[in-house]
C-alpha cells in the first residue's frame, strides 16, 4: 500500500497562523510596556536621588550656625582669690610618714600669707576646678652665704584636689606632691615648734 496522503483544511491553516501572529503581536506588545515601565522608574529613581542632594545641601545653614555659636563661646574666665583652699600647717611629701618628717621630707608649712615664712603670695589666680597659678615673692637670705639679701619671684603651678593635698609644678618644669600632717603626729622637731602666729 502507498503512503495514504492527509490533506489539511486551508481554513485550520490560516486560523493556526493568525492565532500565531496574534500571540507574537501580544509578546511583543508586553515586552514594549515592560521597557516602558523600568524607564520610568528609573527616572523616578535618579529624581529621588537629586531631591535629597538638594535637601541635604539646603540644611549647612543649621549646621553652620551651630559650628559658630560653639566657636562664640568663651573659655571660662581666670578668677583671682585670696588664698589656697588648703588646710594651714606642715605639709610632708606624700611617700614619706608624718612621724618620720625631717627638715629634708617637710616640703612647706602653709601659712595665711604663704608658702614657707620666707614667701608671700602676691598673686593667686584659679585657672580651672582645682588649678591654680600662684606668683610669689620669696626672701633670699644671702647672708647666711655670705651676700647681700634679696627677693626672688616666681610663678607655679598647683592641682589641688581637696584640702589637704597638693602637686606643684615649678616654672622649670619639675613637679612635687605633698600632704597636710597634722603638728601633733609629726616628730618633737616639729610638734613643739609654736607657730600659732601663722596660722590664725
Amino acid at each position: 500500500m502507498g503512503a495514504r496522503m492527509i490533506r489539511t483544511s486551508p481554513l485550520i491553516v490560516s486560523a493556526t497562523l493568525l492565532a500565531g501572529l496574534a500571540a507574537c503581536g501580544q509578546n511583543a506588545a508586553t515586552a514594549e510596556a515592560e521597557t516602558e515601565n523600568a524607564a520610568g522608574a528609573q527616572v523616578l529613581v535618579q529624581n529621588a536621588v537629586a531631591s535629597t542632594v538638594a535637601e541635604d545641601a539646603g540644611n549647612t545653614g543649621p549646621v553652620a550656625a551651630l559650628e559658630t555659636a560653639a566657636a562664640s563661646v568663651p573659655a571660662p574666665a581666670t578668677t583671682t582669690v585670696a588664698t589656697l583652699p588648703l588646710r594651714r600647717g606642715y605639709y610632708v611629701r606624700s611617700e614619706t610618714p608624718c612621724n618620720q618628717a625631717s627638715r629634708a621630707d617637710v616640703f612647706s608649712l602653709v601659712t595665711r600669707t604663704g608658702m614657707n615664712l620666707n614667701c608671700t603670695f602676691k598673686k593667686i589666680e584659679k585657672t580651672g576646678a582645682t588649678t591654680f597659678r600662684v606668683t610669689q615673692e620669696c626672701a633670699d637670705e644671702g647672708a647666711a652665704w655670705g651676700r647681700g639679701d634679696g627677693t626672688e619671684t616666681s610663678t607655679d603651678t598647683y592641682e589641688i584636689p581637696n584640702e589637704t593635698s597638693y602637686k606643684v609644678t615649678y616654672e622649670g618644669g619639675y613637679e612635687s606632691s605633698a600632704r597636710y600632717c597634722a603638728q601633733s603626729s609629726m616628730s618633737p622637731e616639729y610638734r613643739d615648734n609654736d607657730i600659732s602666729d601663722v596660722m590664725r
